[in-house]
């Protein structure tokens, strides 16, 4: 009887034999062109092998190995560890290394490599037969794996069934997902112009916004398709009603999830139907902003143990401005998950902004820390290009961490061509605009991405911008006024707090500086108001624009 080799194909193969094979059903296995066995004797190094064998494209970021290898270690010590196990596998490998390929992001097997799905013998057999698994993550992606695997049920399939590898984009690897789907439909359409307009402009900054926080697949007042809407880990529809009447624009937006429908949230916008302040004011931004983080809180509520890789990212987003050490622990270890998929180049760019928020906030000292932040949001910017998140969070590494005010700038441009409504972006164009001189331009920068920043969880971190550039343009008061929002929205905004003490000490408010101190201390508990003058405290602008000579002694 012939035995029909069911071989996942690889383009080596047109032009000569695989430098190596791996087998995947049945026992785990890796064998050289002439027979001899090459399999790794640690598990972690099987295991990396095996995840990338069924990885989509045979490649997956760095983080997500180290997510899935060492998912209770912490960042420095899984990259380490990651390090060590590609060395012992090319050690394993011998003069077959060259088919392991690493880069500073990601890690792939190269194209002469052939994974063989054959089954050995009669019966079924089961996915990576005999690897154990050494982390809880690659326990339950293994669980998944098999779970999805047709194959491994049907008989018939046996010499010919496609694997089905766990979706990369999903934190865990949920098998047969593929992220989140979103529709976006209007109930109600308006045949008056300056109605269909103003819809518009909300269906088109709601897309915007998804798109460029990662968003896998936008439809708009069309059908994704059941295939599609099938493999999608979550499933989030959009309804808009809108109705202009009596000089007013009235709109319902409501967010149904899954095949299902079931209710998420809903919110409602009124606003004079002015179609060019509308237009040009932002409004709509900040009604967006408010709708997609309600969208988010409710989705992870209603689904906590199974979160798509959008809704992890935000999260994740959101826990990087907290000041909290355990939540930016957790929201990196969170992106580090996000290996794959549409999601994967903005997981990359806000793991290149943990690295700025690591040393700014946490004073994390890593001299390498810069040169890995832009590699990464390189790595994010090649992925998807034009990404206008991508783009502003470039320009603050830029600015921020490595101190290229030429590169930060035209990232800022870059930010702006994609959106010129998008929060990040105009905060990352008013920090260029401060870098540069123009104090004013900054400052109705920072302006207008607080108002399309509002509705955002972090939208202090809008309000501290306003604050900086409000000292740029000489406006104590409103810069005292924008920290202190800062600080009512998060206690712990140590900036927020380091601010409202140099503030109010410079407009005489000693008892204000003096509860505003006592709180600082909670976390800095050696702070004393003469730091605020030292060239080596977070201060910059402070001491830049001359106030911190006027403070008093």
């Amino acid at each position: 009887m012939t035995n029909h080799r069911a071989i996942l194909p690889a383009s080596s193969q047109l032009f000569g034999p695989a430098a190596i094979t791996i087998t995947v059903r049945g026992r785990f296995a890796v064998s050289s062109a002439d027979g001899r066995d090459l399999t790794p004797g640690y598990r972690k190094e099987r295991a990396l092998l095996a995840l990338l064998a069924l990885a989509p494209g045979r490649r997956c970021a760095r983080a997500w190995l180290q997510a899935m290898l060492w998912s209770e270690k912490p960042a420095d010590k899984a990259s380490a560890n990651l390090r060590r196990a590609l060395a012992n596998l090319r050690l394993a490998l011998g003069p077959a290394e060259a088919a392991l390929k690493a880069s500073r992001i990601d890690i792939w097997l190269d194209d002469s490599v052939t994974v063989d799905s054959t089954p050995v013998g009669s019966g079924p057999q089961e996915l990576l037969a005999q690897i154990e698994a050494p982390d809880p993550a690659f326990d339950e992606w293994l669980r998944d794996l098999r779970a999805g695997d047709v194959t491994d049920h049907d008989p018939a399939e046996l010499t010919g069934g496609p694997l089905r590898a766990p979706a990369a984009d999903t934190p865990c690897g949920h098998a047969g997902r593929t992220g989140t789907v979103i529709t976006i439909k209007s109930k109600e359409r308006s045949h008056a112009d300056d109605a269909r307009f103003l819809e518009v402009l909300l269906i088109d900054t709601l897309s915007s916004r998804l798109e460029a926080e990662g968003a896998d697949a936008i439809y708009v007042d069309s059908d994704p398709g059941k295939d599609l809407l099938d493999r999608a880990a979550t499933i989030i529809h959009l309804e808009i009603t809108s109705v202009v009447a009596g000089g007013l624009w009235n709109v319902l937006l409501r967010a149904l999830a899954d095949h299902n429908r079931r209710f998420l949230w809903s919110g409602r916008l009124r606003l004079a139907a002015d179609v060019a302040q509308l237009a040009q004011g932002f409004e709509v931004e900040a009604f967006a902003s408010r709708a997609l983080h309600q969208i988010q809180l409710k989705s992870q509520a209603t689904s906590p143990r199974n979160p798509s890789s959008l809704l992890v990212m935000q999260r994740a987003a959101a826990q990087l401005y907290s000041s909290d050490p355990d939540q930016f622990q957790r929201a990196r270890t969170d992106l580090q998950s996000l290996g794959g998929g549409d999601s994967a180049p903005v997981a990359l760019a806000w793991q290149g902004f943990a690295r700025l928020v690591g040393r700014l906030e946490f004073g994390v000292a890593d001299r390498d820390l810069g040169a890995e932040a832009e590699a990464l949001c390189q790595e994010a910017a090649a992925r998807q290009p034009g990404n206008p998140l991508v783009a502003a969070l470039t320009s603050r590494i830029a600015l921020d961490l490595t101190g290229d005010g030429e590169r930060a700038a035209w990232w800022a441009r870059a930010a702006l061509d994609g959106d010129d409504r998008n929060p990040y972006a105009l905060q990352a164009a008013s920090r260029v605009a401060m870098l540069e001189g123009r104090a004013d331009d900054a400052f109705a920068r920072a302006q207008e991405g607080r108002r399309a920043a509002q509705g955002l969880p972090h939208a202090f971190a809008w309000d501290m911008e306003l604050c900086l550039t409000a000292l740029g343009i000489g406006a104590l008061d409103e810069a005292r006024a924008a920290a202190k929002a800062a600080h009512q929205q998060n206690p712990q905004y140590r900036a927020a707090l380091r601010y409202l003490v140099a503030l109010d000490l410079l407009s005489g408010d000693t008892e204000g500086a003096a509860r505003a101190t006592d709180h600082l201390r909670r976390f800095e508990p050696g702070f004393r108001t003469s730091d605020l003058s030292r060239c080596d405290y977070p201060m910059l602008t402070l001491r830049k624009l001359g106030y911190a000579s006027a403070l008093p002694a």
